[in-house]
Order: structure tokens, then C-alpha cells, then sequence
């Protein structure tokens, strides 16, 4: 049957997230003892098993599955291995995702993995129904995600989360709907063909504008990051580890596929696509310096990441794409180790405070250097990847017409600035401080994650070429 011929070859990893999905469902209804444990472990199975049957579907060539709503290509594959690499080791970090609630653990991670597999949806759909279902399932997801706490600081996050979502779903949905309109198509191959022949006029230009400005929501970019702080600052370690990840490279992937077959013929939305980029970067800089929150600092670093991201998907070219592939896997690892330092650190002394960091290089030397080497990296400093990342970045924006020159310069001035937000937590951690340093106890897994981190960080700037040539195959298939 052709419905099983699709599974095969293009959704057998979702298949077995689903089957996973339920499976924590059944054991909620049952298991009552060891529950956290339990779910953790199928979790991780269920992640690890569909990044084994990654490599068991077609990518090469181009498989359109289910009446060509879905697609499997190199380019969406990458993607998704980048968001598994991300849910593990998430996973592996967040020592204790939910303490108040682990008899609800496995809700929890049912709701984890829903995020994934909405992921992975966004990253393959083939037309915009599809697409739209994604990203509100996705929406759902880290909306209960982040409101699982039952707080006051988890129920106004998850509030001002929902609230945005419906916002930009509103938008979107416009958009797509002005669309629909012109070309009488939903499919992104279809649009692609009808716009090459009819051309383009002012409310295809409109209805893009209002898709792409929905779609940078989930990236956290200006117009609607003045609450993400927010909803950062309300989640936990875990779920904000999570949120600066999983639903960021899904967004990234699908926007930048919608600029190779739509928004790639009109010039203008390139451009805007690139200011809106560059707002963020500028917003997030000088917006992340004032902090003295630790979590409200990392979610400006997100927020000027994914400015970084939407600038290279904005050049529409292979080395741009390229350089966006190479961009997003470095990001995991610098990300993910500052996040892991912060939840090593809280579990032992429950402080937010960038303050309270002080010092702890003098008790905890191997601890601060590796916190340091991720902080470094996402500043964009030698010998890191997040160095060879920027210099990629600002490659491809040199390649650009004029416009992009100025942004290029702009862009190179807003890093500059942001270099005072990383250093602001690294100058409290050398600091000499009256008072006794603690002791960080031992947390094996998660110190091993931030070494890991660290050192892969530093072996992609020492040995990049194996990488960067990788980057450049995947964004040829896009």
C-alpha cells in the first residue's frame, strides 16, 4: 500500500515518537512508583530509537509522501537530527525537570515528546495546512510545557506564551489566507510554480509580510519578544533549555525553506526579513546588559541568536543556508552548556542571581573554565565555534547586494555590544569575593554534558572544514 511505502520512507522516526507517546500514556494510567525514572528512560529510548530510523528513510532523492504534504530530502533530516541531538541531551541536562511534580512525570514527558514530533512535522510539511497544524501543536506543547509548574510565574508565563501564539496563529493565518487567494494553492511547490509564471504583486508581498512576521514569533524576534523574557524567566531551567531550542531550529528550518520557493521572488521580504533580524540583534544587546537575572540574560542570548539565524536565512543562497546549518549546530552546544552550568549551579544553591555566581572559579576551577569557553563562544570570541559562526555569518552577508553591507555593519556593531552581556557573568565568576565560596557538589551527568559541550566547541573552531564542507552538501538539498 502506498501509505505504508510513505512511512517507510519518510515519517518511520515520527511513527516511533507516536508509538513512544502512547506508551507513556498507558504506563501514566498504571505505573505509580519510580514514575520519573521511568518516564525519563522511555523518553530517551523513544529519542534515540528514532534517530536510528532516521537512517532508515529516504532522503536522496526527494520523497513527497502523503499526496506531497510531506517531504524527506538531506536538508529536513539534518534538522531534525539537529532537534534530537537537542532533546537528549535537554534530557540528559535537566537533572530534575519537574521536583514539585514528578507524579506527573510522565505527563510531562508525553508533552516533550509532542513538542518533537511537532517539530519534526514543521520541518517536513510540504504545504501550509500542514505547516499550520505543526506549529500549533508545537505552540501547545511548550505552552503546557512551560505552565506545568502550576505557579504563579508558570501560569503568567504560559499566559503571556498563549497569548502571543494566538497572535501571531492570527497573522498567520492572514497571511496564508491572502495567499491561498492569489495562487489558489496551499503547497509550496505549487505556489512556487504559479507565482513563476503569474509574477509577483502587491498582495503576495503583503500576504508574505504577514507570514514571515508570524513566523519570527517562534524565534522569539522583534515585534513579539517583549514578553519571551517573561516566559523565560517563569519557566524552569529544563523548559527554558527546551524553548531556546527545539522550537527555534523547527522554525528556522521552515523558514527558511518557504525562502527558497516563495519569498525568494520578491526582493523586499529578503530585506525585511533582514531588519527585523538585525532589530533583534540590536534590542537583545543592549536590552541583556541591564540584567542581573540569569535566566532573563539567556533569553536576551536567545533572542539575539535567532537574529543571527533569520539573517543568514535571509541571503537565499547556498553558502547563506550553509552557514545557517553550520550556525544552528554550534548554537546547540554553546547554548546547551550555559544552560546546564546554570541548572548544576541552582540545584545545588536555588539562585537566580548573576551576583551569586561570584567567585566560584576560586572553589570550582574546571566548572568556570568550561562555563566560560560556552559563554565565549556565544559571544562570538577565539578559539570557539561561535567565533567560525559569526565569521561565516558575516561572509555570507558581504556576498549580498549594498543593503546588506549596511546591515553588515550594523550587524558587526551590535557584536560588539553584545560581547558586554556574555562578560558581564564572566567578570562575576573571576571576581575575588569576601565571603566563603561554595562548593559545587557533584552532578556527574550534567558536568559531563558542559565538558562535553565545552570541548566540542572548541574542536569545531580547531578542525571546521569537515563540518563547514558537511553544511555546504546539506543546504545544496534544500
Amino acid at each position: 500500500m502506498e501509505i505504508i511505502k510513505d512511512i517507510q520512507s519518510a515519517f518511520l522516526p515520527e511513527l516511533i515518537l507516536i508509538i513512544f507517546i502512547l506508551i507513556n500514556i498507558v504506563f501514566s494510567l498504571f505505573i505509580r512508583k519510580n514514575t520519573y525514572r521511568i518516564a525519563k528512560i522511555t523518553t530517551i529510548s523513544a529519542i534515540t530509537l528514532a534517530g536510528l530510523a532516521i537512517f532508515f528513510i529516504q532522503i536522496n532523492p526527494t520523497y513527497f509522501a502523503f499526496n506531497e504534504v510531506y517531504i524527506s530530502t538531506i536538508y529536513t533530516t539534518s534538522f531534525k537530527i539537529m532537534i534530537l541531538i537537542s532533546g537528549l541531551l535537554v534530557i540528559l541536562s535537566a537533572n530534575n525537570f519537574i521536583r514539585e511534580k514528578r507524579q506527573k512525570a510522565f505527563e510531562f514527558f508525553t508533552i516533550f515528546l509532542a513538542g518533537i514530533l511537532s517539530a519534526f512535522s514543521l520541518i517536513s510539511s510540504n504545504d501550509f495546512i500542514s505547516a499550520f497544524i505543526s506549529i500549533e501543536l508545537l505552540s501547545v506543547s511548550c505552552y503546557f510545557l512551560t505552565s506545568f509548574r502550576r505557579n504563579h510565574k508558570a501560569k503568567e508565563a504560559a499566559l503571556k506564551y498563549l497569548i502571543t501564539g494566538a497572535s501571531s496563529s492570527a497573522i498567520l493565518l492572514l497571511g496564508i489566507s491572502y495567499l491561498y487567494g492569489i495562487t489558489g494553492n496551499l503547497n509550496f511547490s505549487n505556489i512556487s510554480d504559479a507565482i513563476s509564471v503569474s509574477g509577483i504583486n502587491i498582495m503576495f508581498i503583503i500576504s508574505c509580510i504577514l507570514i514571515i512576521i508570524a513566523l519570527t514569533f517562534k524565534l522569539g524576534c522583534i515585534p513579539f519578544s517583549n514578553w519571551i523574557i517573561d516566559i523565560y524567566e517563569g519557566s524552569t531551567y529544563g523548559v527554558g533549555t527546551y524553548l531556546s531550542l527545539i522550537p527555534k531550529i523547527a522554525a528556522i528550518g521552515l523558514i527558511s525553506r518557504l525562502f527558497v520557493f516563495i519569498f525568494s521572488y520578491s526582493p523586499i521580504i529578503q530585506i525585511l526579513t533582514a531588519i527585523i533580524a538585525l532589530c533583534s540583534i540590536i534590542y537583545s544587546a543592549i536590552g541583556g546588559i541591564k540584567q542581573t537575572n540569569i535566566k532573563r540574560l539567556y533569553a536576551y542570548s536567545s533572542i539575539l541568536h535567532s537574529g543571527f539565524l533569520l539573517l543568514a536565512a535571509s541571503c537565499v543562497s547556498v553558502y547563506g543556508f550553509s552557514c545557517l546549518i553550520f550556525y544552528i549546530f554550534t548554537y546547540i552546544f554553546m547554548n546547551i552548556g550555559i544552560w546546564n552550568a546554570s541548572i548544576i549551579y541552582t540545584t545545588n544553591y536555588q539562585s537566580d542571581k548573576i551576583i551569586d555566581y561570584k567567585g566560584i572559579f576560586y572553589k570550582n576551577p574546571y566548572f568556570s573554565i568550561a562555563y566560560t569557553i560556552c559563554l565565549l563562544s556565544l559571544a562570538g570570541l577565539p578559539p570557539t565555534s561561535g567565533f567560525l559562526s559569526k565569521l561565516y555569518l558575516f561572509s555570507a552577508l558581504s556576498r549580498e547586494d549594498f543593503t546588506y553591507l549596511i546591515i553588515l555593519f550594523l550587524t558587526l556593531c551590535a557584536t560588539v555590544i553584545s560581547l558586554f552581556l556574555y562578560f558581564k557573568i564572566i567578570k562575576v565568576i573571576y571576581e575575588k569575593n569576601s565571603q566563603d565560596t561554595k562548593i559545587i557538589k557533584n552532578i556527574t551527568i550534567g558536568k559531563i554534558i558542559l565538558y562535553i559541550c565545552s570541548i566540542i566547541t572548541i574542536l569545531i573552531c580547531i578542525y571546521p572544514n569537515e563540518f563547514i564542507k558537511l553544511s555546504q552538501i546539506i543546504a545544496y538539498y534544500i
